[in-house]
């Protein structure tokens, strides 16, 4: 099998920054090749905005990167050429044919290493006059053609029982019609806001091809498939997640022991409370108090060769503990995390944070949008002299454990501070 990109393109040598290219620009952006991820949060990529998961993970594992002014101009369309240097960074394909020169793409142009790339590894050709028109806007068509024909995908069943899906199945023009069947069957067409729409000749944008290059990625097995709860999954073509209801206490998968697939005590895993994009959301707890939540994994965990053992956006499941802090009469409270889940793979693991003591130490600026417990809100109100907090704080969160002290304090948990690390040695399923 050929390896995973994911595992070597970190060569300290000039990297292509594959989507930072600045619209009418004449040379693109050129970035070194980091030895961590990229950033993933952008200023107009928002919380709500459809494509933030592919976007956002994407980018946390170098495949795409955003422009110097933080933005990521989701909206934008997207050239053959930036495609071409796109599927240059996601996949590692062999050569299927002999290498071609094209005479509108001359050997100084920027993207004249990735277009040889997607030629000879069948993700995209020529046009029957000999050139490439690198320029030229890529529609959402070609480049679901271009995926299927350079991962080399076919068709089980019916290509028109699959293709009725669409509305708009009359518009897919006839040399697509298995590519886009083939594609659609994997769950690799992602449509917004209306999955009974393929918009086959509408151009195709930024975030269109981050959609459709991440399902690509799931289809090979290389990255995860959305959890059902994300808001994005909605708009994937076919998608059917597993009722959480039918199995509420699914069993923890047991991997090999594989050397390569270790994650070693004292990791550290870096989180934050789940599709909080670029807001710091805190937990306000009481002293004593338990509180069962999830956190989301926010920086990959790799193994030492570089490859993605624990990808961005994994869930942890855990409780926030009381704990007591020797020789003081101040509770304090930790992160206790119990399970681990990457993709449709749940692992039991053993991991927990750095005691956080409580504090009188609040105001409405610090709390604002923050989630407090039930229990914690009293104490704020107390503390602020206005028992009606609801207007500083985001959310009073219900069902935990009412077993808390009368202490005129609370704790506040930031998730994206916290310095969770693994008590004990656990193992991943490969990725490959």
């Amino acid at each position: 099998m050929t390896k995973s990109k994911f595992s070597s393109w970190q060569s300290g040598s000039a990297a292509l920054a594959a989507f930072g290219m600045i619209a009418g620009a004449a040379t693109p952006i050129v970035i070194s090749a980091p030895a961590t991820a990229q950033q993933a949060n952008f200023s107009d990529v928002s919380f709500s905005y459809w494509a933030r998961p592919f976007i956002e993970r994407l980018a946390a594992e170098n495949v795409i990167a955003g422009f110097p002014d933080g933005t990521f101009k989701p909206d934008q369309p997207v050239t053959r050429a930036q495609f071409a240097a796109i599927v240059q960074k996601a996949f590692s394909q062999a050569s299927t044919r002999t290498a071609r020169s094209f005479p509108d793409v001359p050997s100084s142009y920027w993207a004249n290493e990735a277009i040889r790339n997607a030629y000879v590894s069948g993700f995209l050709s020529g046009y029957p006059n000999g050139n490439f028109q690198p320029a030229q806007e890529i529609p959402r068509v070609q480049v679901l053609v271009s995926l299927a024909n350079g991962l080399n995908l076919s068709t089980s069943g019916s290509v028109n029982e699959t293709l009725d899906i669409y509305g708009d199945e009359s518009q897919i023009p006839e040399y697509a019609q298995d590519e886009v069947a083939a594609a659609t069957q994997r769950n690799m067409v992602v449509s917004y806001p209306d999955t009974d729409l393929l918009s086959p000749q509408q151009v195709a944008t930024r975030a269109d091809v981050a959609a459709f290059v991440y399902q690509a990625l799931v289809a090979q097995g290389k990255l995860p498939a959305l959890a059902e709860n994300v808001e994005a999954s909605n708009y994937i073509v076919g998608y059917t997640p597993s009722s959480v209801g039918s199995n509420p206490s699914p069993t923890p998968t047991t991997p090999n022991q594989n050397a390569n697939l270790r994650v070693g005590t004292d990791t550290p895993i870096s989180v934050r409370y789940p599709n909080a994009g670029n807001q710091a959301v805190d937990i306000v707890v009481a002293p004593g108090q338990t509180l069962a939540i999830a956190l989301e994994v926010e920086e990959p965990i790799r193994n030492a060769n570089g490859q993605i053992l624990v990808p961005v956006g994994s869930t942890i499941q855990g409780r926030i503990v009381p704990v007591n802090i020797q020789g003081s009469a101040i509770t304090a409270a930790k992160y206790v995390a119990d399970r681990l889940t990457v993709g449709d793979r749940i692992y039991d693991i053993r991991a927990e944070s750095s005691p956080v003591a409580a504090t009188q130490n609040v105001s409405s600026t610090t709390l604002q949008g923050a989630l407090v417990t039930a229990a914690a809100e009293s104490i704020v109100g107390s503390i602020l002299g206005n028992r009606d907090v609801g207007s500083i704080i985001g959310q009073v969160l219900t069902g935990a454990d009412s077993n808390t002290t009368s202490q005129n304090a609370v704790i506040v948990v930031q998730p994206s501070q916290l310095d969770l690390r693994v008590n004990s040695d656990f193992y991943v399923g490969s990725t490959q």
